[in-house]
C-alpha cells in the first residue's frame, strides 16, 4: 500500500540522482581537457584508465555493498568523487589528470549498481506494487533533470569564475548534500550481512557473484546486451563538445562575447535540452511495455542508434542535424535503460542485485577501456565523423546479427 512515507522515500531516491548529476563541468569536460593541451588520444587514455579502475573494482565493490552495507559503500564513493574534483581543479598536466581519473573511477565503481539495488530492495521489502522500470525511470528522470540544471548553471558559473576548472569545486557542494541524503535513508537499506571484514570470505563471495551471473544464460545475455550498448554510447557521447566547438566558432550570436564564450553557451544550452527531453523519455519508458515487448524495444535501439550515428557522421558540420540526432541517441538510451534494468532485476535474487549490476557495469568498463583510446586515435588521425560512422556501422551489424542469428524467440515480459 502506498503511504506518505513511501512517497517521501521514492522522492529521496530521485533527489539522490538529481544531486549526483549536478556535475557542472560535465558538458564542458572535453573542452576543459583540450584547453589543458591534451590530444584526443590522451583523452581516450584517461577514459580508458578510469574504466580499467571500474573494471577492477566493480565486482569487489558489489560484494562490499551486498556483504558490508550499501549505504556505507555509497558514502565511500562520494569521498572518492570529492577528492577527484579537487585534483582536477588543481591539475596542471596529464599525470595529475590520470590520478584524478583513477579516483573518479573508484567513485563510479563503488556507486554503480548499488543505488539501483537499494531501490529494488525497498520496493520488495515494502511489498509495493510499482513497476521497477517505472520507479527506476522516475528516479533516472530526476538524474537527467539534475544534468539539465547543471548544464544551464554551468554556463553562469563559467562566466562568474571565468574558468571551467572552478566548476569542479562547485560540484563538491551537491555531492556533500548527497552524502548527507544517503545517511538519512532507512538503516535497513544498508543490508549489512557481516559486521567484520574477512578477506577470504570477500574473495569467496566475489567468485560466487561471477558464477551466479554465468549460471543463467538469460541473465548473462541481458548483462552483455546492456553493457555493450552503454559502452558504445559512453565512448562517443562527449565528442559532441568538439563538434559544437568546430561548428560554432564562426557563429557568434552574442557579439559582446568571445567565440570561446559563445561556444560555452551553445554547449550548455544544447546539453540542457538533450537532458530535459531525455528525462521525459526515461520517466515514460515503462509505458512502452503495454504496447511492445521489452525485448523488441531493447533490440530495435541498436538499429536506431546505429543509423543515428551514421547520419551524424555525414552531417557533422550541420549544427541543427547534430543537435537533433544527438538528442535522438540520448532518447534511445534513456528509453532502453529502465526496461533492461527491470529485466535484470526481475531475474536476480535480492541479495545478489548489487553484485550483478556491478558486473554489468564492469562489462561496460572493460569495453570502454578497450575502444576509447582506439576511437580517440581514429578521431586524431582521421576525423570525429569517421569515428562516428564506424560506431554506427558496428551497431547496425550487432542488430542484424541479433535479428538473424539469435534463434530464441522474443518473449513478452
Amino acid at each position: 500500500m502506498e503511504t506518505k512515507e513511501h512517497k517521501i522515500q521514492i522522492i529521496k531516491f530521485g533527489l539522490y540522482g538529481f544531486l549526483k548529476n549536478l556535475r557542472f563541468f560535465e558538458p564542458f569536460f572535453i573542452v576543459f581537457l583540450k584547453q589543458a593541451g591534451l590530444t584526443f588520444f590522451q583523452i581516450g587514455l584517461l577514459y580508458s584508465i578510469k574504466e580499467i579502475i571500474v573494471y577492477i573494482f566493480e565486482v569487489p565493490s558489489g560484494v562490499i555493498a551486498d556483504r558490508y552495507g550499501k549505504k556505507t559503500e555509497l558514502i565511500i564513493c562520494f569521498i572518492f568523487y570529492i577528492v577527484s574534483f579537487i585534483i582536477f581543479f588543481l591539475g596542471t598536466n596529464f599525470y595529475m589528470y590520470v590520478f584524478a581519473m583513477i579516483l573518479y573511477g573508484l567513485g563510479d565503481a563503488f556507486r554503480s549498481g548499488t543505488h539501483k539495488a537499494m531501490i529494488m530492495s525497498y520496493l520488495d521489502r515494502q511489498n509495493l506494487k510499482y513497476s521497477k522500470s517505472k520507479v527506476y525511470g522516475k528516479t533516472r528522470s530526476y538524474s537527467l533533470m539534475g544534468s539539465t540544471v547543471a548544464s544551464l548553471a554551468g554556463i553562469g558559473l563559467y562566466f562568474y569564475f571565468s574558468s571551467i576548472a572552478w566548476l569542479f569545486i562547485i560540484a563538491i557542494i551537491p555531492y556533500i548534500l548527497d552524502l548527507l541524503l544517503i545517511l538519512s535513508y532507512p538503516s535497513y537499506l544498508n543490508e549489512r550481512q557481516d559486521t567484520s571484514f574477512s578477506f577470504k570470505k570477500f574473495v569467496k563471495e566475489s567468485i560466487k557473484s561471477v558464477k551466479y551471473v554465468f549460471q543463467n544464460k538469460e541473465r548473462l545475455h541481458l548483462l552483455i546486451a546492456s553493457s555493450s550498448y552503454v559502452a558504445g554510447f559512453k565512448s562517443v557521447k562527449d565528442y559532441i563538445q568538439p563538434l559544437i566547438v568546430s561548428i560554432t566558432m564562426s557563429i557568434v550570436i552574442f557579439t559582446n562575447l568571445s567565440a570561446d564564450d559563445n561556444t560555452i553557451i551553445y554547449i550548455g544550452v544544447i546539453y540542457a535540452i538533450i537532458y530535459l527531453l531525455s528525462s521525459f523519455a526515461s520517466l515514460n519508458a515503462y509505458r512502452l511495455s503495454s504496447r511492445f515487448s521489452n525485448d523488441k524495444v531493447i533490440s530495435i535501439m541498436w538499429l536506431l542508434s546505429g543509423i543515428a550515428f551514421i547520419i551524424l557522421s555525414i552531417y557533422s558540420n550541420n549544427l541543427f542535424v547534430l543537435v537533433f540526432v544527438f538528442l535522438s541517441i540520448y532518447l534511445f538510451l534513456n528509453i532502453r535503460k529502465p526496461l533492461i534494468i527491470e529485466k535484470i532485476g526481475n531475474i536476480t535474487h535480492d541479495n545478489k542485485r548489487a553484485s550483478v549490476l556491478s558486473i554489468e557495469s564492469q562489462f561496460t568498463s572493460l569495453l570502454i577501456a578497450i575502444i576509447a583510446p582506439i576511437l580517440g586515435h581514429i578521431a586524431d588521425v582521421y576525423s570525429i565523423g569517421m569515428m562516428l560512422f564506424l560506431v554506427g556501422v558496428v551497431m547496425v551489424i550487432i542488430y542484424l546479427t541479433r535479428k538473424f542469428l539469435v534463434t530464441t524467440p522474443l518473449r513478452k515480459n
